[in-house]
């Protein structure tokens, strides 16, 4: 058998994790991207659009359809930015909190059954090691 190429087999192993973490949150209709976007909104409200795409890797095209989306939803709405008016900034709504939440608990348990799985530090050395080589090839 051939072994893949790093790039490939990473790829394909996250894309697997992704699967697995995308089923306990599409368990109420939120879809991995969803997630992050609100994830982020939460930690840095009133982020533009451009800072949106380049923290979540999304091409400016798919995060404008997920953001629409989202506004229909009421789950994230637009302000104009007082000093740009060029500019939009995006904030998480108390509909998109309060859904947050709720996935946030469901994230959590499928990390803490991971952490059982494997424990703590071998967890641990895993998000280090892939952080350290994400910085590496960047």
């Amino acid at each position: 058998m051939q072994r893949r190429p790093l790039s490939e087999h990473l790829s394909h192993l996250l894309a697997q994790a992704n699967r697995h973490i995308s089923r306990q949150l599409n368990a109420e209709g939120v879809s991995l991207d969803q997630w992050r976007l609100m994830m982020a909104l939460s930690e840095v409200g009133g982020s533009t659009m451009g800072k949106l795409a380049d923290e979540l890797a999304i091409n400016h095209p798919t995060l404008t359809k997920l953001v629409d989306r989202m506004v229909e939803e009421a789950l994230v709405y637009r302000v104009p930015d007082p000093s740009d008016r060029r500019k939009v900034r995006m904030f998480l709504s108390d509909k998109g909190a309060a859904l947050l939440e709720s996935q946030n608990r469901r994230v959590q348990d499928h990390e803490a059954r991971v952490e059982g799985s494997y424990g703590n530090e071998d967890t641990k050395k895993l998000r280090d090691m892939l952080e350290t080589f994400i910085k590496q090839i960047s």
